[in-house]
C-alpha cells in the first residue's frame, strides 16, 4: 500500500514530501546526503517514524489531488501524481520511476528566509536505480534533465534532493527523491513532465548504453 506525505528536506525543517513504496521520497534515508540538508536515519521497520514527528497531520494514503498538510515549513498542497510508470533499461542499468508528483506551498516565515522566496512550486521524482552487471557502472541518477509541458527545462536541485553514490557497485541497488523546482509555471498547470538521463558508463567511461528517457502524464 502506498502512503503519502508532503515533504521537502533543506537544513534541520521538514518541508515537503510524498513517498512511495518502501524507501522512496524519504528525504536523507540514503548515504552521502549533501552536508547541511536533513538526515533522517533509516528505519526498514519504521519507515515513516522521523517524518511523523514532524507532522502532526498525514495525507490519506491514496494521495488524492488537492490533499493538504500543515507543518512547521508551512501549507502544502499536493496538485497531481503518477505512480503507475514503466521501468527503463539502459545496458545493465534498471531505472524504476516509483512516482512523480507536483506539489506547492506556502512556506513559515522561518523557510521562506531559508529558501528564499514566500512560495515553492515543484516537481518530486522518486526513483530506484539497480546495476545488474557484476562490475561497477556509474550513472548520474541525479543529472536527470527534466522538461515540462509549460514549456520549462530544469536541472534537479542539488541541495533539496536526496544522493546516490557513484559509482554504483555490482549487483546493487539505491534510491532517491530529485526535486525539481519550478522558475516560470506553477504546478497545478504542469500536465506532462518529459525525462532524460545520461548514459551510464563502466570504469574506463565508456557508455554501456544509451541515454534513458521517459515521458510521464499525470
Amino acid at each position: 500500500m502506498k502512503r503519502l506525505l508532503i515533504t521537502l528536506s533543506f537544513s534541520t525543517l521538514m518541508v515537503v514530501t510524498a513517498c512511495g513504496d518502501d524507501n522512496a521520497g524519504t528525504p536523507g534515508n540514503n548515504n552521502g546526503t549533501p552536508e547541511g540538508t536533513n538526515n533522517i536515519p533509516a528505519d526498514n521497520n519504521n519507515e515513516f517514524s522521523a517524518v511523523e514527528e514532524n507532522n502532526d497531520e498525514t495525507i490519506d494514503e491514496s494521495g488524492e489531488e488537492g490533499d493538504t498538510i500543515e507543518n512547521e515549513a508551512g501549507v502544502f498542497t499536493l496538485h497531481s501524481r503518477a505512480d503507475d510508470i514503466d521501468s527503463i533499461e539502459t545496458g545493465p542499468i534498471l531505472l524504476e520511476i516509483e512516482q512523480v508528483l507536483a506539489a506547492s506551498g506556502t512556506l513559515s516565515e522561518e523557510m521562506a528566509q531559508v529558501m528564499e522566496a514566500d512560495e515553492v512550486e515543484y516537481i518530486q521524482v522518486d526513483i530506484t536505480v539497480e546495476n545488474t552487471r557484476e562490475e561497477d557502472i556509474t550513472f548520474f541518477a541525479g543529472s536527470g534533465t527534466m522538461q515540462t509541458d509549460t514549456g520549462e527545462q530544469l536541472d534537479g536541485d542539488m541541495w533539496l534532493s536526496e544522493h546516490i553514490e557513484e559509482p554504483l557497485m555490482a549487483g546493487t541497488t539505491q534510491s532517491g527523491s530529485f526535486y525539481y523546482v519550478l522558475e516560470n509555471s506553477s504546478a497545478e498547470d504542469v500536465e506532462a513532465v518529459r525525462l532524460i538521463w545520461e548514459a551510464p558508463v563502466n570504469v574506463d567511461y565508456e557508455e554501456v548504453g544509451e541515454e534513458p528517457e521517459i515521458e510521464v502524464e499525470f
